[in-house]
């Protein structure tokens, strides 16, 4: 006889689980909250930066760009940390990946560089000639790929990473005043009983040798920090510029960085996180995060490469059921 509660339960864990990603497949997340160190109501609207007293619940998703669920943390990898603001204004998703540079900045490039970097045949992540092909025609991309292919491509834990807005954003304020601004997220580190070396640069050979030995390493090691008290803490840093109509595209480029000296970061608040979801079907793989979720104060600037790359997060938030 058919148990049909039996055949009703397994129908709800499948459609409770993840679905998968095009991209950052194998992630963790986290919960905590955000605090501004002062008020930027001079040039944004939005409450998250309202004021010192605003304390913004967070939702965060650490994730490896390329690869499969089984894909070693330590593989070479661009990584990403994205962040969900809870305001009382709603959601806002800030995407931030582990270089500050991206590969392209065109639309119609973005199927080329995804055929070649989407498929791994080494512990490098990814067919050699095609990748190698790609950056050889798409000369742009050589500074990404030059840092992808330095320390700043391996890593054995998200704690002690530094963190980058895959995007140029707009800031605005009640007066109408616009403003270009890009992110930065700087690691408050502190030594612990038990670290996995969060703060410390690997080579290629240690690498390799964790990824075999530990392959979930910097989930394990996130999951440990949060569950012993040692809670992760990262720096809010913003570069902002005014809006300057005329040269927009090429000041937005997402190849090119905004130098130091004449765009200075500044200190704009600090993230905590206190808590990681338990289960098997917990929100950790099932979050999901589109680059056009904003709130008002800041605007998403949408551009061609912009477009397919929110596209391609919002169908894949439907094809997961549409969970946060």
């Amino acid at each position: 006889m058919t148990d049909f509660l039996m055949l009703q339960r397994i129908h709800r864990m499948i459609k409770e689980l993840p679905r998968p990603r095009l991209l950052f497949r194998k992630g963790v997340t986290a919960e905590g909250f955000f605090r501004p160190y002062m008020s930027f109501s001079e040039y944004t609207k939005a409450r998250i930066f309202g004021s010192f007293d605003e304390i913004t619940p967070v939702t965060v998703r650490f994730a490896s760009m390329l690869g499969s669920p089984g894909t070693a943390d330590t593989a070479r990898n661009i990584k990403g940390m994205n962040v969900k603001f809870h305001s009382g204004d709603g959601d806002y998703d800030m995407i931030c990946h582990s270089i500050p540079v991206f590969f392209i900045d065109e639309a119609e490039k973005f199927f080329d560089m995804a055929d070649a970097f989407t498929k791994r045949y080494s512990f490098d992540g990814i067919n050699t000639r095609r990748f190698w092909e790609f950056i050889v025609e798409n000369p742009e991309a050589a500074h990404c790929a030059l840092r992808l292919f330095s320390k700043e491509g391996l890593s054995g834990s998200y704690i002690g990473m530094k963190w980058y807005s895959a995007d140029t954003c707009v800031w605005e304020n009640a007066a109408g005043g616009r403003y270009l601004v890009r992110y930065r997220w700087l690691p408050v580190v502190e030594d612990r009983e038990g670290s996995q070396g969060s703060d410390k640069a690997l080579d290629r050979l240690s690498a390799e040798f964790m990824a075999g030995f530990d392959s979930d390493r910097a989930v394990d090691d996130l999951e440990a920090a949060v569950k012993s008290g040692a809670f992760p803490q990262y720096e809010l840093y913003v570069q902002m510029r005014g809006y300057d109509g005329e040269n927009i595209a090429e000041i937005t480029k997402r190849t090119v960085l905004w130098d130091e000296e004449t765009v200075p970061a500044v200190a704009a608040g600090i993230m905590k996180l206190t808590s990681v979801p338990d289960g098997a079907l917990s929100r950790r793989d099932t979050t999901s995060f589109v680059p056009e979720n904003t709130v008002e104060g800041i605007a998403w600037r949408g551009d061609g490469l912009g477009d397919i790359i929110n596209y391609m997060y919002r169908v894949e938030e439907l094809e997961r059921g549409g969970l946060e």
